[in-house]
């Protein structure tokens, strides 16, 4: 008997061992619940790992999907629609993620001392980046579409907004992308999130820890197919990526892109691009755009007042790293 019940007892240890062992391989083989779609203007792309990954799957879409709602320059339902078409005329009430969002803006606007701007429409609208027809306006054009972009002249009294003048125009999509993958962080924090990787037209959200304790992210090479390197980044952060590469044209052999100094109404043309690496997913967003705007030498100089990290690729394909950086970014041809 005592035989017997050894035996049994082996055998269910096996058993309970066996059940282990598989959880364990079952839980580390489950695939992502994965989502792409096209909102904001761009292509998201959601990759989420963990027991209840398909609840949070569409808890985060459906923010995604608010946000824009609100946001939505082209769409006639939207709050900004509504303040753009009422510049210079009336106030608009509007949602408070809205005004949330607008807040963050002018804080940025006013960090960077303009080199980001919130109110930069206008120059976009002349240099044909808001309608793909991209041509050369003339110095009249320019001169007069600078006078609607000062940033002060946005006015927000409790849940209304106001645009002082007529022809003044609000564009959020140097932060609202970042500040959305804030908001989902905030989603996977409260539903026990295990790990996701989240991108939005090239802002980025690493939440958790992967299986190999890092995260490896390429930068792109802003001039030929394929990465120039990667990036080797431990826990949850944000990655925000501003280049001359995203929107473009060329007119007699000179590139001009989408991103446009608010200081001189030209395309921004003094690096090719910069990744930025934050804890807050607004603030890394609008970064990139402004140290696009101000340059490599001024980039370098402000990381330490931002709290971010940053990787510029200047004209020459040259990369430069900021401090924290240099041994976690490892150049293509030294792969391997």
């Amino acid at each position: 008997m005592n035989k017997k019940r050894n035996i049994v007892t082996v055998l269910g240890w096996i058993f309970v061992v066996c059940i282990i062992i598989f959880s364990f391989i079952n839980k580390a083989e489950k695939p992502p619940a994965t989502a792409e779609l096209y909102t904001m203007n761009t292509i998201v792309n959601i990759k989420i790992y963990g027991n209840n990954k398909e609840i949070i799957l569409k808890e985060l879409i459906k923010k995604i999907e608010e946000i824009n709602s609100y946001i939505d320059s082209f769409s006639p339902s939207s709050d900004i629609y509504k303040i753009n078409e009422n510049a210079g005329i009336k106030t608009v009430a509007v949602h408070p993620e809205t005004i949330a969002i607008i807040e963050k803006a002018l804080e940025l606007a006013h960090n960077t001392n303009g080199a980001f701007n919130p109110l930069i429409t206008p120059l976009s609208q002349i240099w044909g980046f808001r309608d793909k027809n991209y041509r050369i306006p003339s110095e009249k054009e320019i001169e007069d579409a600078l006078n609607l972009t000062d940033y002060n002249d946005i006015i927000i009294n409790k849940d209304t907004v106001f645009l002082k003048k007529e022809g003044e125009a609000l564009d959020l999509g140097g932060i609202a992308k970042g500040y959305t993958l804030d908001c989902l962080k905030e989603i996977l924090d409260k539903m026990n999130g295990e790990r996701a990787l989240i991108n939005i037209g090239g802002n980025i959200l690493l939440y958790g820890t992967p299986p190999d304790k890092q995260w490896k992210i390429g930068i792109k090479n802003p001039r030929e197919d394929g990465i120039i390197g990667a990036l080797n980044i431990e826990g949850t952060k944000f990655i925000s990526t501003s280049g001359d590469y995203e929107r473009f044209f060329i007119k007699d052999n000179k590139r001009y892109c989408h991103l446009i100094s608010p200081f001189n109404g030209y395309p921004a043309d003094k690096i090719f691009s910069v990744t930025v690496v934050s804890d807050k997913g607004y603030y890394g967003d609008a970064l990139s755009t402004a140290f696009f705007i101000t340059g490599k030498n001024d980039a370098l100089q402000d990381v330490k007042k931002f709290e971010v990290d940053i990787i510029v690729i200047d004209k020459d394909l040259n990369v430069f790293c900021s401090e924290e950086l240099k041994d976690s970014f490892i150049p293509e041809n030294e792969k391997g």
